[in-house]
């Protein structure tokens, strides 16, 4: 693995490979985005971040909240009452990034230009601390990533977020190397800074692991005289990564400041108040009156973690036994529970992390952890089921049981970048997985977000034992392998990824498809005032957002773009909403729950 050197020698091929690699990430996230998404939002989540990307591309933090309120809530977005402003739960980060793509009328660009960035990261980090060929195909297995590919065509952040983890990643390296340390360290924590505005609880668990092991390299420079002299170049870095990531972080107050007045308020529990992370009566659905009230703890987040674990072990490259069918396709619209499929794209984990730590010590460690972790879920164990405080010790063990690696490591005489580099991917996967644990719910829909970040981790260590066998057995075989590689991410591309990432097409009801309905029944040139109103027929006794977002999503917070839906849900609004748009063309749509139609609709089906 070109253990000799700090850089490896450039290979053209790979340069190519990885080159063309990052445009076909771009092209897929431009092609999904816009045959499966059509560059809608679909979740809520999505729906307010671009509202507040709508916002701060017009300059502002918060506007007024736009009157009357009710006909022109969204989902995830907050009217707040005591200050009258309007806004995003969200942390800013993404929308941030998002605002750019807002200001040149293509919102999708930027996540597309994002993942193509992210590849071409994770070829450099690879090709430097292991080898051209573990970041090329690493690389690879990151681009036809069954949850990039999904990820990276959506609205959300967690492309962006990858973006930065990836990059936190690269300086942190690059800042171990010495050179240009202070400007690396910079960089990295202006990348953790944006994760943690993008994604908090990312950031930690990402950064858990780098913590760890840059506190034992300090202690490391104390052990004698000598080694002392490099402990102010060691320290010096590090506090500028960490005083730029605290400066950054610092956004997410600043923010709740200007949105609620409160610096210290929680913006997810102006929504659902139970909206928390941590254990107890606090958090979790669970806690609310009608349901068990004790709210969430360790054995509710292993249940999550082994159901969002089962979809990850497909979604991460798309190795399954099973086609995806239209069962399959169900399941992924509707349920959050155990994925249907048996996913196997974890196989080479266990093989990249023997290789890639490489000492006998190392490997009857991991041999260890891996026994710790993974015989009580084979087994099913009882305990996972119903006792928090076995739970709890089994967890706090394996926490433990990591930091054995950089401790030896940090103390020893000769650093070995490889089993480092190995051990902080695993610390990241662990690290992420692990403080999810504390959020009461689970994430499936949009793939298992939750762990998207981890995919960097994943790949790379993924990579190392196909790029062993290329370095075991010669130069001759590596067209031989890449060839397989290219056959087994090609077939997944066509036999998982493509169903799967299909089975969200008109997601949530929403499509352009409502939005050229509207175009249709225009009479002039005039904007127009959409009128959604409630009707008895369907069977539902509401109206709920999904049976108008496509309009809502083309809907601007100031309420000045081309077609404006607005609710219409008590006596007077009607005459209220035609009043404070007189020069709208109103449209009247009608709806029963996810049912809507348009006038002339109802007018057949009440024929």
């Amino acid at each position: 693995m070109n253990e000799n050197q700090n850089t490896p020698q450039p290979y053209k091929f790979h340069h190519v490979i990885a080159l063309s690699l990052v445009f076909f990430s771009f092209f897929m996230s431009a092609f999904i985005s816009r045959t499966v998404f059509d560059r809608l939002p679909h979740l809520e989540d999505e729906m307010a971040y671009v509202y507040q990307a709508r916002v701060f591309a017009g300059g502002n933090v918060v506007i007024d909240r736009p009157e009357p309120w009710t006909a022109f809530w969204q989902p995830f977005v907050i009217g707040y009452a005591e200050t009258g402003n309007a806004f995003s739960k969200y942390t800013p980060g993404w929308s941030l990034i998002l605002a750019i793509g807002v200001m040149f009328g293509q919102m999708w660009v930027i996540n597309a230009f994002l993942a193509g960035l992210t590849v071409a990261l994770i070829y450099r980090l690879g090709s430097e601390v292991f080898s051209p060929d573990v970041g090329m195909i690493a690389a690879g297995l990151v681009a036809f990533s069954p949850m990039a590919l999904l990820l990276n065509a959506s609205l959300m952040g967690h492309t962006s977020a990858l973006f930065m983890v990836t990059v936190f990643m690269f300086a942190y390296w690059r800042l171990s190397l010495g050179k240009r340390a202070l400007l690396w360290g910079t960089i990295a924590g202006f990348a953790l800074g944006m994760t943690l505005m993008t994604r908090a609880l990312t950031a930690i668990g990402i950064a858990t692991p780098f913590v760890i092991w840059s506190i034992w390299r300090l202690l490391a420079t104390l052990r004698n005289r000598e080694a002392h002299l490099a402990f102010i170049p060691t320290l010096r870095p590090l506090i500028a990564l960490s005083i730029v990531t605290i400066l950054l972080g610092m956004a997410i107050p600043l923010y709740n400041n200007a949105t609620t007045g409160d610096p210290t308020t929680n913006l997810y529990t102006l929504v659902w108040s139970y909206d928390r992370v941590g254990f107890g009566s606090c958090c979790g659905r669970s806690s609310l009156p009608d349901r068990e009230g004790n709210g969430h703890d360790m054995v509710r987040g292993i249940r999550h973690t082994r159901f969002d674990l089962s979809l990850t072990a497909a979604d991460l490259f798309g190795w399954t036994i099973g086609e995806v069918d239209e069962r399959v396709q169900f399941h992924l619209q509707t349920q959050s529970n155990y994925f249907p499929l048996l996913g196997l794209s974890w196989l080479l984990l266990p093989l990249g992390l023997f290789v890639g730590f490489k000492r006998r010590w190392l490997t009857i460690w991991l041999a260890v952890a891996i026994v710790l972790l993974v015989t009580p879920l084979i087994v099913d164990a009882p305990f996972l089921k119903d006792n928090n405080t076995l739970i709890w010790g089994w967890v706090l063990s394996l926490g433990v049981w990591m930091l054995i690696p950089p401790f030896v490591f940090a103390f020893s005489e000769e650093h070995d970048r490889v089993p480092v580099w190995t051990w902080l991917l695993l610390g990241t996967i662990v690290g992420l997985i692990g403080v999810h644990l504390a959020y009461w719910i689970g994430s499936q829909r949009y793939s298992t977000r939750y762990y998207f970040e981890t995919l960097p981790a994943f790949a790379l260590i993924s990579a190392i034992p196909i790029a062993w066998i290329i370095r075991r057995y010669g130069a001759q075989v590596r067209y031989w392998v890449f060839a397989i590689v290219l056959a087994v991410m090609l077939s997944s591309l066509l036999t998982y990824s493509t169903p799967r990432i299909n089975a969200l097409e008109g997601f949530n009801f929403i499509s352009q498809a409502q939005i050229d309905a509207v175009n249709a029944r225009r009479t002039s040139e005039s904007p127009a005032l959409v009128i959604v109103n409630f009707t008895p027929i369907g069977g539902d006794d509401r109206i709920r957002w999904r049976s108008y977002g496509s309009l809502m999503a083309v809907t601007s917070p100031q309420l000045d773009s081309d077609i404006i839906a607005a609710r219409n849900y008590s006596n007077g609004v009607r005459d209220t909403l035609i009043a404070q748009f007189p020069d709208h063309e109103v449209i009247d749509l009608y709806v029963n729950g996810n049912q809507a139609w348009f006038a002339d609709e109802l007018a057949q089906l009440e024929e």
